[in-house]
């Protein structure tokens, strides 16, 4: 709490005003970083109907997400076990509530031909973990930009899901006209 109010300049009680506990921060911290996840997310889904072009946007979201916010991924991920049982409760929820989003435009590109799985929860699974990752290992002054990390996971991820060569550029293309500054 002490190194908290340091940052904050502001005396280590006056952090008592706002949150109750160290546990309510962690939670604000979590659900904070959880709802601009899923508000990126939901921004990018918004600018294509085909199946394979939304999952293709919402991973290069994601990617970009984690790859900018790369401590707050950690905390977000790393300190659930920190929580109660009740908050822990809350905030898998909202995880599995954002991981449906993810199976249900794979399930429509499957529906649609243009992908494929023989198990949608794994590939879930496989595709927001891989994806996910990029915030422990992503730097900004490594040979890749943020923007390239994010092409060739959408490549990666289409391509494990069998999409067509010229569905994976036209993804990637797609993204690169709506690219992240």
């Amino acid at each position: 709490m002490r190194a908290i109010a340091a940052e904050a300049r502001v005396q280590p009680a006056a952090i008592y005003h706002h949150y109750a506990s160290k546990e309510d921060i962690l939670v604000r911290l979590q659900d904070d970083f959880m709802e601009r996840l899923t508000d990126q997310v939901v921004g990018a889904l918004e600018r294509h109907q085909r199946p394979a072009l939304r999952l293709a946007a919402a991973v290069r979201e994601h990617v970009v997400f984690h790859g900018l916010h790369t401590r707050a991924a950690f905390v977000t991920d790393s300190e659930i076990r920190a929580l109660g049982e009740e908050r822990r409760a809350a905030l898998i929820a909202k995880r599995d509530d954002y991981q449906r989003t993810f199976s249900g435009m794979i399930r429509d590109g499957i529906r649609d031909g243009s992908l494929r799985t023989s198990d949608v929860h794994v590939a879930t699974y496989a595709i927001l973990l891989q994806a996910t990752g990029v915030a422990l290992w992503f730097d900004p002054s490594g040979p890749l930009g943020l923007d390239e990390v994010a092409e060739l996971h959408v490549e990666l991820v289409l391509g494990s899901l069998q999409a067509s060569r010229e569905l994976v550029a036209e993804a990637i293309e797609s993204g690169r006209v709506g690219a992240a500054p």
